[in-house]
């Protein structure tokens, strides 16, 4: 559970919903195919439990990789409290530097360029046992600027970077309007309505919205026709 304006929001549940359907899906396929190739159909299991410790294990093993839990568990630069994006003085920002020489342009961005010589953080092993001041030190000079202002300043100094959207930013957002991410129907009974294109492009059997949301018993008889049909009854 995470707390969102004071109120409580249940953002794990989601993302078990999402990710489970996703990876039963992706098994079927993979049991699809094993059956094109096999002539044998197969059942498929998966179980929740195992979908979301695999999700999150596999970057948090850490220590138990080499069956030494004793060694710690929990990868540190992602558990650390500062790992989110930056409040700037008007939203937020997210920014992603890894190697020394992104670390040292980043430093001179927020105008502390002394700290890339500073022992603890030269090299990735040495800001990893210093993470939670690392990012912290980078918390405070984000909060004086604008996330337009950080845009243009970390894009100059080549540090991957995007701002934080909100659900009303998005949904009027210009690169998914260019793709024509949101499709625009009119509905016989509900009148205007707005769905989301498919998430994948193929190049030879291109998916498409080509059905209205049914209205309650549309397809009754026409399914009912396609089962007698299929039962011979």
């Amino acid at each position: 559970m995470n707390v969102v304006d004071g109120m409580p929001r249940y953002f794990p549940t989601i993302i078990c919903d999402k990710l489970c359907g996703y990876i039963l899906a992706s098994s079927i396929g993979v049991a699809l195919f094993a059956r094109e190739r096999t002539g044998v159909g197969q059942e498929v299991h998966v179980a929740v439990m195992d979908a979301m410790v695999g999700f999150n294990m596999i970057e948090h093993l850490w220590g138990g990789v080499i069956d030494r839990p004793d060694l710690g568990l929990g990868y540190s630069r992602m558990l650390t409290p500062h790992r989110r994006p930056y409040k700037t003085s008007d939203g937020y920002i997210s920014l992603l530097a890894v190697t020394d020489d992104q670390w040292s342009r980043l430093f001179a961005a927020i105008e502390r360029p002394e700290l890339a010589k500073d022992p603890r953080f030269l090299h990735l092993e040495d800001r990893v046992r210093n993470i939670d001041e690392l990012y912290g030190i980078v918390v405070e000079p984000i909060k004086t600027r604008t996330t337009a202002e950080w845009q243009e300043q970390l894009n100059i100094a080549d540090i991957p970077n995007g701002p934080v959207n909100d659900f009303q930013s998005i949904f009027t957002n210009g690169d998914l309007a260019e793709g024509h991410f949101f499709r625009r129907l009119d509905h016989p009974a509900a009148g205007r309505t707005v769905s989301m294109a498919p998430l994948a492009s193929f190049s030879r059997t291109a998916a498409s919205l080509h059905r209205k949301p049914p209205r309650l018993g549309e397809h009754t008889e026409e399914i009912l026709n396609e089962l007698t049909t299929q039962t011979g009854a």
